[in-house]
């Protein structure tokens, strides 16, 4: 039938995007050379699985509904601003959370698990739970970006992880397009 680039994540509500949105506009003039995220795109990545056989997404919808049958809908926050590796050799830029981040983990375990169980390699990097608003396309001339990213106090009210997405990833020369193929909510 064909592949697709996918990934399974968490949306973010509609609201926090704005926010978050608010936050990259008031970053945009302090660096040029980053790849800001739109605010339509704000997910967390819970697993990025690449090209996969588009037949292959009922089966994954439907081990992610069993692995994550017992998994209730919890909640966290955005807390803080980083740099992955760090604030003196940055490449991405992110938003951290708040709350309850050990259910955060848990649920990216299941997704892991239902993963290999439908015969996926091991993910390359352990979950860590991060909101990416922008990529480093030039490393240079971010001294003013980063410490103002170090000075910044954000924190979001909290919301509630209740589902579970699996997107599909079109690339094209103006960013990314994001499809919902299928949603796992997660029962209260």
């Amino acid at each position: 039938m064909g592949q697709v680039r996918t990934f399974i994540a968490v949306e973010l509500p509609d609201h926090l995007k704005r926010q978050v949105d608010k936050l990259v506009v008031s970053l945009k003039p302090l660096a040029g050379g980053v790849r800001w995220v739109k605010a339509a795109n704000l997910h967390f990545t819970l697993r990025f699985l690449g090209n996969i056989e588009s037949d292959s997404v009922p089966a994954l919808a439907k081990q992610l509904r069993k692995n994550l049958e017992n998994t209730k809908p919890f909640s966290i926050c955005l807390s803080g601003l980083g740099c992955f590796p760090n604030m003196r050799r940055p490449r991405v830029i992110w938003l951290g959370t708040g709350g309850d981040e050990e259910n955060f983990k848990t649920l990216a375990n299941e997704v892991e698990s239902a993963c290999r169980r439908c015969g996926y390699d091991k993910a390359d990097k352990t979950f860590s739970p991060h909101l990416t608003i922008g990529r480093i396309k030039f490393p240079k001339g971010l001294e003013v970006l980063t410490e103002n990213l170090q000075k910044i106090q954000f924190k979001s009210d909290e919301f509630n992880i209740n589902q579970v997405v699996i997107f599909k990833s079109d690339l094209s020369p103006r960013g990314p397009t994001y499809t919902p193929m299928a949603k796992v909510v997660l029962e209260s």
